[in-house]
């Protein structure tokens, strides 16, 4: 029986301060990608590995996204997918197998035939048997125009909230409409896909209980089989203007919401990692790389972690067709690791998806046991609650990589020119 009643608290814990404070140490000493001549080397073996695929284009920008996107141009777009073919195949040269295949953005749906072509082509290259896709609630219905119902296997669906007052606070209900109107879209494609995931956000800036609480109240309602919560994060970049726009973000109330979910959500779905909810024990979860160590990622903004290094490639689009016309991969930054921090990292992903092996590091291991936040090899409420907090700090560092990478961008840098097709 897991006991949820000290989960309010235990932020404040030695166990959590050391946690926080050690990751964001981690993260500014090893977290620097420096330019790089470096591209992708062969496949060191047959090990199937996940194909990342980054589409950097919306419609318009959330002020609270760090994620790498520009406003959405149609002809660039367009070109980008035809371009992200040209890489996917010289991955494939490098002898590259991937049995699974995540589309992230942006928004990956924002062309849908363009996107059906790319999941095609995958198919086609490699052993694809499951394939992932985000989507926002505005370009749902034309995944099923599109001739896509078939060809995704798991559709997470950005919602971040049901509550029509936060939705105009974030700048989601002009765009996607009200709470009800989004629920009732979610409603109607539960069935169009196997898997349909809903994206929640929670630990907004005066958000109450009551509120919380009609959170989980409307997605025990809906019974999507997927869920995530995960809890707000400014970037580092834009940090101090949400603070000043929206107010500062409270870990008490963070551990406190977090309590709650647990116990909401807990006897009806099965909590699958730190942030990501089940109605069923199988099937394809949210954060991917809990069971992928190595992943390759194709397209502008994205990364890849090979043996290691993580790989970045060009954030500015022209860059990016310029690279490939000179058959290329378009990696410009890197970074090696040394083999501790390496086995760090896998063990907190581990941990973030609720298990635990990695006895080799004894030291780590010794502490979490000490401090309760790992019992055997399950991972305890409490211990929940810590890797949802390193993931948290993890994710900043990274949101920090990609503010560095975009710094020097200018405006030509979304837009991709008839010319830099010649290839």
């Amino acid at each position: 029986m897991i006991d949820y009643r000290d989960i309010s608290d235990i932020r404040w814990g030695l166990a959590e301060k050391i946690a926080s404070a050690t990751m964001r140490w981690a993260v500014k000493k090893y977290l620097h990608l420096k330019p790089t001549q470096k591209s992708l080397p062969a496949a060191p073996d047959e090990t199937s590995r996940l194909l990342y695929v980054h589409i950097p284009f919306c419609l318009t920008l959330c002020p609270y996204c760090s994620f790498h996107k520009f406003r959405f141009d149609e002809p660039s777009a367009k070109r980008y997918f035809e371009l992200l073919h040209q890489e996917m195949q010289m991955v494939h040269a490098l002898g590259y197998r991937f049995d699974s295949i995540y589309f992230g953005g942006g928004t990956t749906t924002i062309l849908p035939r363009e996107l059906g072509e790319t999941i095609d082509l995958a198919k086609l290259l490699f052993d694809i048997r499951e394939v992932s896709c985000e989507s926002d609630p505005r370009h749902v219905t034309d995944l099923e125009n599109a001739n896509l119902k078939g060809k995704i296997d798991r559709l997470s669906i950005g919602i971040q909230s049901f509550n029509d007052d936060t939705l105009k606070q974030i700048g989601r209900y002009k765009k996607f409409g009200s709470a009800e109107e989004q629920y009732a879209i979610v409603e109607c494609n539960l069935s169009s896909f196997p898997i349909v995931n809903i994206d929640m956000i929670y630990n907004y800036p005066n958000q109450s209980i009551e509120e919380l609480h009609h959170e989980i109240d409307t997605i025990l309602k809906l019974r999507p089989p997927q869920v995530t919560f995960y809890p707000l994060m400014y970037a580092p970049g834009i940090r101090e203007s949400l603070s000043q726009r929206w107010g500062t973000l409270s870990d008490t109330h963070e551990a406190n919401f977090y309590r709650i979910i647990m116990e909401r959500m807990s006897g009806i779905y099965i909590q699958r990692s730190s942030w990501a909810w089940s109605l069923a024990c199988e099937g394809i979860i949210d954060e991917y790389v809990i069971e992928r160590s190595e992943y390759v990622g194709i397209g502008s903004g994205a990364f890849s972690f090979i043996g290691d290094t993580l790989y970045a490639n060009t954030f500015s689009l022209p860059e990016y067709a310029e690279t490939l016309s000179k058959n290329r991969l378009p990696i410009t930054h890197a970074i090696t690791f040394p083999t501790r921090p390496i086995a760090q990292y896998r063990m907190m992903v581990e941990l973030f998806g609720l298990s635990h092996s990695a006895e080799h590091l004894w030291i780590e291991s010794f502490f979490l046991k000490l401090f309760g936040r790992v019992q055997g090899e399950n991972v305890s409420a409490q211990g929940s609650y810590l890797f949802s907090v390193m993931m948290r700090e993890f994710y900043n560092g990274m949101d920090y990589v990609r503010e560095t990478m975009r710094r020097n961008l200018k405006k030509e840098d979304g837009y991709i020119a008839e010319r830099e097709l010649d290839f």
